[in-house]
């Protein structure tokens, strides 16, 4: 149920009949000079405003002349990332399948949506009127199997500037509200009313307030309020509200159409100005001299008197080429002086130079007109013979900056109508849908979306269509400065490959310099984004490269420390060999000096026991000799001598410390035999371990090696792969 009141209805009626009364005051004055510039255009004579005619019509002119160029081709969407990351094929990155789905969905659009004409009237409006305004309306159908919408689309409509009001401000994001006028005829205002306030406002109404007699078609106003963001429909002449929507398409703007293009605006005024009425006088002055080059055009014939009866000249003046006439009394004539004497030819020198005169007027009259509008000669296609192309070109550049200035207006307000555009599709437009019209596949649960991340905007000069040859030129350019850029590079790329990501970016800002379209800018991106690539592979591979050449650097350093370890060890198990070597030697030689002495004391002591068993004889030879002497003293009757047995005695002892002394030397020669036979041993063992720790040596050289890694995998030694 509505939460409207009869009461309330009709003072939301009158409500709105007041601001739309209040905002055609403020235009009036544009609604004069519009509709004046508009039937002097079209040259209208029986229409409501009674504008003045002229003959000489600069206005339809300059119109047909500067429409093409600020627009004559139907432009192109241009979405893409803001901010730009990651990959960007549109094979394999969702942000680039995405902006590809709505890019394509706006294109199907304005084709089936027939922007291109709807832009025309636009531009036409703009620089006829002053202003021109283009709404975007979206339709669908219902499914009721499904129970969702089917068939959607979009259509735009160029609004007249007659059906346009828009509440007060000084800016366009502060218009309060926006409202356009309808025709519509009794039976399609029924279909329209909302039933619920139908019955409310039937309720409030005696049988005889309602109307009596209906007009066949009705003045219909559609008001769009940013404040309380709903639609109202409002008959013009009863205030009758027959609807009220909340916001039915959810734009971020509100509003379903672009910024109202404008060619002249003052800062903080919403007011348009009409062109013409900035030259309207000059144009005056040109129809004036063209009215006076009329009249004098008109004064200016071959006039003259002729002699008496003249018939037969009369006839020779109608004759056709190459006709004989025949001439009676030529004689006559001849007396006369000839027929320069009968004939006297009304003057025209005069005329000729008045006439002169007002053309090289009108043509300075033309081109004040033609400062005053911005259209330069080129634009019109008219250039002087003796002009240089350089000389062209400047003045092309040069004389069409207003131009480009109207285009860039036209471009904005289209960049407007592709934002609602995008935004329509990505709420309203089903997943079904948006797969059959683009053809590409992307995710289910994708849309409805917002595109907060993505910038749309109009494909550049995709709204103007450039000369073929200054395309063939610009395109020749750019290929010409690739070559060279790309010839001078190459040599520094070869030598530094980390440095190509650079590289690739300036050719991108020099690429950006020509407009060559959202295509090759694309793919100009792609190629940027696969150089960056490859330099970032060729860092990553320098890197590796450098990290495995430091890795092998320090593998073969260690293992040159292995082998110089080894080598120095093997010299210490060398040196070590050769002093037990020397020591052995040293011992075999104190052993075999042992030995010597061994045998020089067995010599002397043989030589010793020699002695004794020489004194044992020469004693017992004594012995028996004093034997012999005593039995001689006995018998002979003598005393014992007793001095042989003293010596004897001495003798005895004497023997007895010698023996004691070999026994001594005996032992010392024993135990020095067995302590050098212990350290001969000792060497031995020691000579064993060097001989068993050299072929350690050796075999640990000659064994296979491998690198052990640590858990980043970089190298931290080496170790010896053992059988087994």
């Amino acid at each position: 149920m509505t939460d409207y009141t009869s009461a309330d209805l009709e003072a939301l009626g009158a409500k709105w009949l007041q601001r739309l009364e209040e905002a055609e005051k403020r235009d009036d004055a544009f609604f004069k000079t519009a509709a004046e510039a508009e039937a002097i255009y079209a040259a209208d004579k029986t229409g409501e405003v009674q504008a003045k005619q002229y003959d000489f019509n600069i206005l339809h002119s300059n119109i047909e002349t500067i429409v093409p160029a600020i627009y004559n081709s139907a432009p192109a969407p241009d979405i893409r990332e803001r901010f730009r990351s990651g990959d960007v094929d549109p094979n394999t990155s969702m942000s680039r399948q995405i902006a590809q789905v709505v890019e394509r969905a706006i294109m199907v659009q304005v084709d089936d949506g027939a922007m291109d004409t709807e832009l025309e009237d636009l531009s036409q409006d703009a620089m006829l009127a002053g202003r021109g305004v283009i709404r975007v309306k979206f339709e669908a159908q219902a499914d009721p199997e499904q129970g969702v919408l089917a068939g959607e689309r979009l259509l735009y409509e160029a609004v007249s500037w007659r059906d346009y009001r828009e509440g007060p401000a000084k800016r366009w994001r502060d218009v309060p509200w926006v409202a356009y006028r309808h025709f519509v005829s009794q039976e399609a205002i029924e279909r329209i009313q909302d039933p619920e306030l139908r019955d409310v406002m039937e309720s409030g109404q005696s049988p005889d307030d309602g109307p009596k007699d209906t007009p066949p078609d009705s003045e219909l106003w559609e008001i769009w309020c940013k404040e309380t963001r709903k639609v109202y429909m409002i008959t013009a002449g009863s205030g009758r509200v027959i609807k009220v929507t909340d916001d039915p398409l959810g734009l971020s703007g509100f509003f379903p159409s672009a910024k109202p293009v404008q060619p002249i605006t003052l800062t903080g005024k919403r007011q348009p100005v009409t062109p013409f009425a900035v030259y309207q006088k000059l144009a005056d002055e040109l129809e004036t001299l063209t009215r006076r080059i009329s009249a004098i055009t008109a004064g200016m014939k071959v006039r003259g008197f002729i002699v008496g009866d003249a018939g037969d000249l009369e006839a020779l003046a109608d004759a056709d080429d190459n006709t004989l006439i025949p001439v009676s009394g030529l004689e006559g004539l001849a007396q006369t002086g000839g027929l320069d004497q009968a004939i006297s030819w009304w003057p025209l020198d005069q005329a000729v130079n008045v006439l002169n005169q007002l053309f090289v007027s009108r043509e300075q009259t033309k081109g004040m007109i033609y400062e005053v509008t911005g259209i330069s000669d080129i634009v019109r296609g008219q250039s002087s013979a003796s002009e240089t192309a350089t000389a062209q070109q400047i003045k092309s550049e040069w004389g069409s900056l207003r131009i480009k200035k109207l285009q860039r207006q036209v471009e904005r307000c289209v960049r407007d109508l592709f934002v609602i555009s995008a935004e329509l599709i990505c709420s309203k437009f089903s997943e079904p849908t948006l797969a059959a019209m683009t053809g590409v596949q992307f995710q289910p649960g994708t849309f409805p979306m917002k595109l907060d991340g993505y910038r749309i905007d109009v494909e550049s000069d995709s709204t103007i269509r450039a000369d073929l040859t200054r395309r063939k030129g610009e395109v020749g350019e750019f290929l010409a400065g690739t070559g060279t850029f790309f010839q001078t590079m190459a040599p520094v790329v070869q030598q530094a490959p980390m440095i190509a990501g650079p590289v690739a970016e300036i050719y991108a800002s020099f690429a950006r310099m020509f407009n060559l379209g959202k295509q090759a800018e694309d793919a100009i991106e792609q190629m940027v984004a696969g150089m960056k690539g490859a330099a970032e592979q060729a860092q990553q591979s320098q890197a590796q490269q450098a990290e495995q050449a430091a890795q092998a650097q320090q593998m073969a350093m260690q293992s040159e420390q292995e082998k110089l370890a080894l080598e120095q060890q093997k010299l210490q198990i060398e040196g070590q060999a050769k002093q037990a070597d020397v020591q052995i030697k040293g011992e075999e030689l104190q052993l075999k000096k042992a030995e010597l002495a061994l045998k020089a004391q067995e010599q002397q002591r043989a030589a010793i026991v020699g002695d004794r068993e020489f004194e044992r004889a020469g004693r017992e030879a004594e012995g028996r000799l004093e034997m012999e002497r005593e039995g001689q003293r006995m018998a002979a009757g003598m005393p014992p001598d007793f001095s042989y047995a003293a010596d004897r005695d001495v003798q005895q002892q004497l023997l007895a410390s010698i023996a004691e002394g070999q026994r001594i030397v005996t032992e010392a020669l024993s135990a020095q035999t067995a302590a050098l036979t212990e350290q001969a041993q000792a060497s031995s063992q020691q000579t064993e371990q060097v001989t068993a720790a050299m072929q350690m040596v050796a075999k640990t050289l000659s064994a296979p090696k491998r690198i052990v890694r640590g858990a980043d995998g970089r190298p931290e030694g080496m170790e010896t792969v053992t059988d087994g």
